[in-house]
């Protein structure tokens, strides 16, 4: 689901986009071939906003399934025994992501090793958990470098039209 600032994001693209539609326009038939490059440019922008905004997306539904995976782990832990790691999706971190899926293997294998079924689940989700950890990581990293080619093509785009 779309959060304000998605939603701010498209709307701010679709602006670049439909400026840009008509600089390029009037570029095209004036034959000012800098007032075309801009309109270009701010198309441009608006093509990576709204990459940004689906990476974006992308990551907030990969830290729900981190965050469903993490409900799942600690409904194999006793409650003396419950982490107090951070929630999920808080701040997606690929270095967490990647201990998580580490220490749910460990606890899986340790589970299957001493047949203990509890632990071996706990493991397996925690797992889980820590690849979706990694993959809103990764999303979230796209998002941001989709946001700084947007704001760069804006910034041809002003120079351009000056």
């Amino acid at each position: 689901m779309l959060g304000v600032r998605e939603v701010t994001q498209v709307t701010r693209a679709f602006g670049e986009k439909t400026f840009g539609i008509g600089l390029e326009l009037v570029g095209t038939i004036a034959g000012n071939e800098r007032l075309r490059d801009s309109g270009r440019q701010l198309e441009e922008s608006a093509n990576e906003r709204l990459r940004s905004v689906e990476e974006e997306v992308k990551s907030a539904g990969r830290q729900a399934k981190a965050r469903a995976a993490e409900t799942k782990q600690r409904a194999y832990q006793s409650k003396d025994k419950q982490s107090n790691d951070n929630a999920p999706g808080t701040d997606p971190s690929a270095g967490r992501g990647v201990a998580e899926s580490a220490k749910g293997a460990v606890k899986q294998a340790a589970g299957k090793v001493t047949g203990q079924d509890d632990l071996e689940e706990e493991g397996k989700h925690q797992r889980e958990r820590g690849k979706d950890e990694t993959q809103a990581a990764k999303h979230e990293a796209k998002a941001t470098a989709h946001r700084e080619k947007a704001d760069a093509h804006r910034e041809t785009s002003d120079r351009l039209r000056r």
